[in-house]
């Protein structure tokens, strides 16, 4: 008999809930102090911001990531000498759990994150709203496994996730091993093994494979687009190109694809 292990009314009573999220950019001098009724993250985008919490007085720089708790007073400010911009969500949480968050912690690649789910809220589409639910549970999970042995792990899968995402959104474009290099912050040969690793592919494989399924896709649901249509807008050189390459992804050509399909 399996070990089954029920969450109880963990799922129905959720420990966190996002409210929103922006971006603001101050002149330098600002200042400000407030006491919020919800929790927020702060992530500075460029130049230094001085945070006072219970006393403690932190400086921070590009980067940085601020937990401010509920209830809590908080002072920002940046000195006299540059403008401050940083990306903020505000969210409500229990009272009683501990997140066991730093008030500062340092992540880089948690600015992308941030750009990713302001962009998404800014949106405001419905889909984009699920979007932002998955991005923000994320960052509540990498900020939190700082504390965790494996957390190198965690933020290694992001950067890797962030170079797939972009495959999978911009398949039809030239994307070379270069450009997805300086998206993950890996050097291409280090990129090459983490996807072969979690996808059993390279890099230039998954984008073909991307692009094939994409075919498959227009295949059926366009009938009426042309050979050299679907070559155009999954980003093949030409109709003749797309079929090489699908035939030799699938074992069978696009006409014979349809017409099996079109069969079931």
């Amino acid at each position: 008999m399996g070990d089954i292990r029920d969450f109880d009314n963990f799922t129905t009573n959720p420990i966190t809930a996002f409210k929103n999220a922006g971006y603001y950019k101050h002149r330098a001098g600002w200042i400000w102090e407030h006491t919020c009724e919800h929790s927020a993250f702060y992530c500075i985008e460029s130049g230094k911001c001085t945070v006072k919490t219970q006393n403690i007085e932190h400086i921070c720089s590009v980067g940085d990531v601020i937990y401010i708790k509920d209830f809590e007073n908080v002072i920002l400010s940046n000195d006299e000498n540059g403008d401050l911009s940083y990306y903020f969500i505000s969210f409500f949480n229990e009272r009683d759990f501990d997140f066991q968050i730093n008030t500062v912690t340092r992540d880089t690649n948690c600015l992308r994150l941030f750009r990713d789910i302001s962009e998404f809220h800014r949106s405001g589409a419905q889909l984009s709203k699920i979007k932002v639910a998955e991005l923000f549970l994320r960052l509540i999970y990498i900020l939190c496994s700082q504390r965790l042995e494996k957390s190198k792990d965690y933020a290694d899968n992001y950067k890797l996730f962030s170079a797939v995402e972009y495959i999978n959104i911009n398949y039809y474009k030239k994307i070379t091993p270069e450009y997805l290099s300086q998206i993950s912050g890996y050097s291409p040969a280090h990129l090459r093994r983490l996807f072969v690793k979690n996808y059993g592919v390279p890099p230039m494989e998954y984008i073909l494979n991307k692009k094939i399924d994409m075919a498959k896709e227009m295949l059926l649901d366009a009938p009426e687009k042309t050979m050299a249509e679907i070559a155009e807008l999954v980003g093949f050189c030409s109709a003749s190109y797309l079929c090489k390459i699908f035939k030799k992804q699938t074992g069978i050509s696009p006409a014979e694809y349809k017409r099996r399909i079109d069969y079931v």
